[in-house]
């Protein structure tokens, strides 16, 4: 059976980024370790010297009182991979000034050795967050039962467990597939946003074989779009809301509409049959079932 690793699979960087921003602004970075102020903004880690494309999280955060941080996801953190985030490091002091805290999110195996670099010329030294000394299976445990008793508000900290423990293979992906079936609970339960779970995904895109996590991606992005399609307000009678938010989720999962479907939908005038189609979306598998549909109610 082939590894469940993911590490061929890597989601668009901009995707990256937007929702990772979602989940930590108006956070702390207080649940991995690491004493912030208020997260105000997120943004690419992209240095002019280098172009960050691959599906990991490599970002720059910065809280109200102004300090920045580099926030850097690391697999199987090794000695050598030091080196290469001391360079990246100096490249974005270049761009955004000296006062930056590098911060690594170490999972897996984790190098045990010294963790600062220091040569004639000065020295490296990040923060490493070493996610392999937290039990994950014992984690969870704890939080579905404070969340039972309705003990739990630090919602952050789903985005991170995938990474704790030391397991490997087919018991890491059961792990995160375990976080990430909770945390859909909790979303349908309207206790944690759908940018929330697909933060977590991001985290965990190199823990479970490239196959599920597009599922799991593509489920996602259909709840987000679900949660906007409530926040602009398509089930209080908006139909302009509801005619562009059925057009939305079926760019989100077809890529495409064809310009004589758009025309049709904007001539619907009923706001049940406009609400009809937008659940419609989510259980046709290509856009000639939904082209079926639409016959049918116009």
């Amino acid at each position: 059976m082939e590894s469940r690793n993911g590490t061929d699979y890597a989601q668009n960087y901009d995707i990256i980024v937007k929702w990772m921003a979602e989940a930590l602004r108006g956070q702390t970075l207080e649940v991995i370790g690491v004493k912030t102020g208020r997260i105000e903004d997120v943004f690419g880690f992209e240095p002019a010297d280098i172009s960050v494309t691959s599906g990991r999280v490599d970002i720059m955060v910065r809280d109200e009182a102004g300090e920045l941080y580099h926030i850097e996801e690391q697999r199987n953190l090794k000695q050598v991979d030091l080196y290469r985030f001391a360079a990246y490091h100096f490249m974005g002091a270049k761009q955004w000034g000296p006062e930056i805290t590098d911060i690594i999110l170490a999972s897996g195996s984790v190098y045990t050795g010294e963790k600062r670099i220091s040569t004639g010329s000065g020295t490296y030294s990040p923060t490493v967050i070493d996610f392999s000394q937290r039990d994950g299976r014992k984690r969870l445990e704890e939080i579905r039962g404070l969340v039972r008793e309705d003990k739990f508000d630090n919602w952050l900290e789903l985005v991170f467990l995938p990474l704790y423990g030391r397991e490997t293979g087919e018991e890491r992906s059961e792990i995160v597939e375990q976080v990430i079936r909770f945390e859909t609970e909790l979303f349908h339960g309207e206790k944690i946003p759908a940018r929330l779970l697909a933060a977590t995904l991001i985290i965990s895109n190199k823990l479970i074989d490239k196959e599920r996590i597009q599922e799991l991606w593509e489920e996602i992005k259909m709840l987000d779009v679900l949660e906007v399609a409530r926040e602009k307000g398509m089930e209080e009678g908006k139909k302009e809301n509801a005619r562009e938010m059925i057009e939305d989720a079926l760019m989100e999962k077809f890529d495409s509409i064809p310009p004589h479907m758009s025309d049709r939908i904007k001539k619907i005038q009923d706001q049940d049959t406009l609400k009809s189609l937008f659940r419609q979306v989510f259980r046709c598998n290509d856009l000639q079932a939904f082209e079926k549909v639409l016959n049918q109610v116009e």
